[in-house]
C-alpha cells in the first residue's frame, strides 16, 4: 500500500511555509526528471536531522553553498539559453531538409508548400514545445501553451511586422505623389483573415470552459480549409497566366527541336505562376537560357508588380525550394545525356577492358581496397568535423561573441547529432556522414524508446534460458544491420564531388533522417518545457505568463532576425506573410495536435475542462485587433502599409504586455 501512494507534485512546493518542509517535498516529489532534479538545489541548503545525509551532502558542500547564488541561476539559465538554441537549429538543420527535398522533387508550388511541408518544418519547434506542454500536464501545459501561441503571435505580427515595415518601405511612384511603405496585396489579406479567424475560433473554444473532440478535429478542418483555398488561388493564378508563359516558352532561337523541349521543361514546370520571378534569386530562364546576377533579379524584383507566395517561419526556405527545383531538372538532363553517351560508346567494344582482366584486377586488390575505403572514410569524417566545428565556430571570427559562445556551448551536441541523423540532401551531402549516421542511428532510436517507455532497456533484455534468466541487448542486432547499410554507403555511393544519391536511396534515407529529427526535437522541447516549468515554480510565474515572455521570446527570435533580412533583401511581401501565414499552423494544427494526446478527457462525456486566463483572453483579444488594424490601414492607404504605422504596431505590442503584466500584481 506504500507503494502505491501517490507523491504529491513538485508544482507545489511553494504551498509549504518552511524551509524544512519545503526541503522535503522537493526530495520527495512526483515530476519530470529536470523537476526533480533541480528543486533539491533550490530548497535544500540546510542540514536537517530529519533528512538521510546521502540525499543532501552533495547539496551542502561549503564551496557549493558560498557560489550557489551565483552559480544555480547561471547554470540554469545556460540550459534554457541551450535548449533553445538545440531546439532552433535541429529544426533547421536535420528536420526540414527531407521536407525541402520532398518539396523540390515533387514540384510542390512555393505557396502550397509554404502552408503544408515547409510551415510543419520550420513551426516544429513551437508544435513541439505546445504538444509536449499539454502531455506532460494538461491543467498546467494548456495554460503555457496558449500563453506561448498568444504571446508568440503577439510578438510576431507587431514587433516583427514593425521592423519590416520600417527596413522593407521603399518609395513607389502613384501618380503625382509618393508614397514610403510597404505593400498589403490580397494575399497578404488572405493570410491576416485567416489567422483572425483561427484566433477568434480557438477563443470561442477556451471560453466555453470545456473542450469536446469535435472541437479539435474542427480546428484541423479549418487549416485544410485554408490549405484549399491556397491551392485554388495557385490553381487559378497558374491558369490565367499560362498563355503568356506558353508563348513566352515558344520563343527559342539557334537551339535543336530537343533543347527547346528541355527549356520548355524548365521554363513552364517551374514558372507555374509569377511565383518564380518573385522567388529565385539566382536562376532566370529566358530565351537565351542564361543565368543573371543575383543583383540583377533583385532590381527587376523592385520593379515588379507580382505578388509573393505566402511566406513561414523562415522564409527563405521558399527561395531554396524553387532553386533546387531548377537544378534537380537540369540535373536530370544533363544525366538523360550523359547516359546517351554511354550508350554510344558501349556500341564500340575496341576500348572497353575484357571482363576477365576486371575480374583479376579486383582479385588482386582485395582487402586492400576495403582497408582503403575505411580510411577514407575516416578522412573525410575527420575533414567534415573539422571544417564544421574548428573552422566554422572555434576559428571562425566572423562571428560575434555571443554567437561564438552559444555555438561552441552547442558543438557536442552537434557532433552527437550528426552521427545519428542521416542527411543525404544536395547542400548537405557526405558520404562518410551518412553512412556513419546510419550505422550509429539505431544506438539513438533505442535509447529514445528507452526514454518513452519505463520497463525497456536497450542494453539488457531478460529472457528465460535453460531456467535461468539472462541478458542480450537488444539494439545489437540492429546494429549489426545498420552498419551493413553504412559499409554499403561507404562503398557504392558518390563522393562529396558535387554528385549525390539517387533519388530511389536518398528520399527513403531523408524521410529516415526526418523520423530521427523528429525524436530530437520531442526530447529537446520536453526538456524545454521541464527547465520552464521549473523556472515558473521558483519564481512563482504563472504557467500563462511565462508562455507569453520567455517562451514565446524564444521561439520568435528566429522569425525577427530571418524575416528582417528578408525584408532588407527585397522580400517584403513574402516576410510580411511569413507573419501571419506560419502562426495560424502553429495555432491550428500545434495546439489540436497536444489537445489529442488528451483524447480520453476529450471523448468524455464532460469533455477536457479548461480554464482560460485573463492574460490568455487578452492575448486573443489583441491578436483579432491588431489583424483587423493591419487590415484596416492597408485598405485606408490604397494598399500600402506607411512607414510611420510601424510604431502603430510597437505601440501595440508594448499595451499588450503592460495589461498582460497586471496579471502578475493580482
Amino acid at each position: 500500500e506504500e507503494e502505491e501512494e501517490e507523491l504529491p507534485s513538485c508544482n507545489d512546493v511553494l504551498l509549504h511555509e518552511t524551509i524544512q518542509d519545503r526541503c522535503h517535498h522537493a526530495q520527495n516529489c512526483e515530476g519530470e526528471y529536470i523537476m526533480t532534479a533541480l528543486l533539491p538545489l533550490a530548497f535544500c541548503k540546510e542540514d536537517y536531522d530529519d533528512q538521510p545525509s546521502e540525499n543532501v551532502f552533495h547539496y551542502h558542500h561549503p564551496i557549493l553553498l558560498a557560489l550557489s547564488p551565483i552559480l544555480f541561476p547561471l547554470a540554469v539559465f545556460l540550459m534554457t539559453l541551450l535548449l533553445f538554441r538545440l531546439l532552433g537549429s535541429t529544426a533547421e538543420n536535420y528536420f526540414s531538409p527531407a521536407l525541402e527535398m520532398i518539396s523540390s522533387e515533387f514540384n510542390i508550388p512555393p505557396a502550397l508548400a509554404g502552408v503544408t511541408l515547409l510551415a510543419l518544418g520550420n513551426g516544429a519547434p513551437d508544435v513541439s514545445a505546445v504538444v509536449n506542454a499539454i502531455k506532460m500536464n494538461a491543467s498546467e501545459g494548456i495554460p503555457l501553451s496558449l500563453g506561448e501561441l498568444t504571446g508568440g503571435g503577439m510578438f510576431v505580427q507587431t514587433v516583427v511586422v514593425g521592423r519590416i515595415v520600417f527596413l522593407g518601405s521603399s518609395i513607389d511612384d502613384d501618380g503625382d505623389k509618393k508614397v514610403l511603405g510597404v505593400k498589403c496585396r490580397e494575399e497578404l489579406i488572405r493570410d491576416i483573415t485567416m489567422y483572425a479567424i483561427s484566433a477568434g475560433y480557438v477563443l470561442w473554444v477556451c471560453s466555453r470552459g470545456v473542450i469536446f473532440y469535435r472541437h479539435v478535429v474542427a480546428m484541423l478542418l479549418l487549416y485544410l480549409t485554408y490549405v484549399v483555398i491556397v491551392v485554388v488561388y495557385e490553381v487559378r493564378r497558374y491558369y490565367s497566366k499560362s498563355e503568356e508563359y506558353v508563348v513566352e516558352g515558344d520563343i527559342i532561337e539557334n537551339n535543336t527541336v530537343e533543347e527547346a523541349g528541355e527549356q520548355q521543361l524548365l521554363g513552364l514546370i517551374h514558372t507555374k505562376g509569377p511565383s518564380f520571378d518573385e522567388e529565385d534569386q539566382t536562376v532566370e530562364l529566358s530565351s537565351s537560357y542564361r543565368q543573371v546576377s543575383s543583383s540583377e533579379d533583385l532590381s527587376a524584383r523592385k520593379t515588379s508588380k507580382q505578388p509573393d507566395p505566402p511566406g513561414i517561419k523562415q522564409s527563405a526556405r521558399v527561395l531554396r525550394v524553387i532553386q533546387k527545383q531548377v537544378r534537380r531538372r537540369r540535373q536530370k538532363m544533363l544525366e538523360k545525356r550523359k547516359s546517351l553517351n554511354v550508350d554510344d560508346e558501349k556500341k564500340d567494344p575496341q576500348d572497353q577492358p575484357s571482363s576477365a582482366q576486371q575480374l583479376l584486377d579486383e582479385d588482386t586488390e582485395g582487402g586492400h581496397r576495403l582497408f582503403q575505403l575505411f580510411s577514407d572514410s575516416l578522412r573525410e569524417l575527420y575533414h567534415h568535423f573539422y571544417s564544421t566545428l574548428v573552422r566554422d565556430i572555434w576559428l571562425n571570427g566572423q562571428l560575434s561573441r555571443f554567437e561564438w559562445f552559444c555555438m561552441s556551448l552547442e558543438s557536442p551536441f552537434i557532433i552527437m547529432r550528426k552521427l545519428v541523423t542521416p542527411i543525404p540532401c544536395q547542400a548537405e551531402y557526405n558520404r562518410s556522414m551518412v553512412a556513419y549516421s546510419i550505422a550509429f542511428s539505431p544506438v539513438w532510436i533505442f535509447f529514445y524508446l528507452s526514454i518513452k517507455m519505463d520497463d525497456f532497456d536497450p542494453f539488457c533484455t531478460t529472457g528465460a534460458e535453460n531456467g535461468a534468466d539472462s541478458c542480450f541487448p537488444s539494439v545489437g542486432w540492429p546494429c549489426c544491420i545498420s552498419f551493413a547499410i553504412g559499409c554499403a554507403v561507404i562503398k557504392y555511393a558518390p563522393k562529396e564531388d558535387g554528385s549525390i544519391l539517387p533519388l530511389r536511396f536518398s528520399l527513403p534515407l531523408a524521410l529516415f533522417g526526418f523520423l530521427i529529427a523528429a525524436t530530437w526535437i520531442d526530447v529537446i522541447s520536453d526538456q524545454l518545457v521541464n527547465v520552464l516549468e521549473f523556472i515558473g515554480v521558483l519564481l512563482r510565474i504563472p504557467a500563462p505568463i511565462m508562455g507569453m515572455t520567455v517562451l514565446a521570446w524564444g521561439n520568435s527570435v528566429g522569425d525577427y532576425t530571418t524575416n528582417g533580412i528578408l525584408a532588407q533583401k527585397g522580400l517584403v511581401d513574402m516576410s510580411m506573410a511569413a507573419c501571419f501565414a506560419g502562426p495560424s499552423f502553429n495555432l491550428l494544427v500545434g495546439l489540436g495536435c497536444g489537445l489529442l494526446t488528451q483524447k480520453e478527457s476529450l471523448l468524455s462525456n464532460d469533455g477536457l475542462m479548461i480554464s482560460l486566463g485573463p492574460s490568455v483572453r487578452k492575448g486573443f483579444i489583441f491578436l483579432m485587433c491588431n489583424c483587423a488594424v493591419t487590415v484596416f490601414i492597408g485598405i485606408w492607404n490604397k494598399a500600402v502599409i506607411p512607414k510611420m504605422h510601424g510604431y502603430i504596431f510597437w505601440a501595440i505590442y508594448f499595451t499588450y504586455m503592460a495589461m498582460s503584466a497586471q496579471d502578475l500584481t493580482m
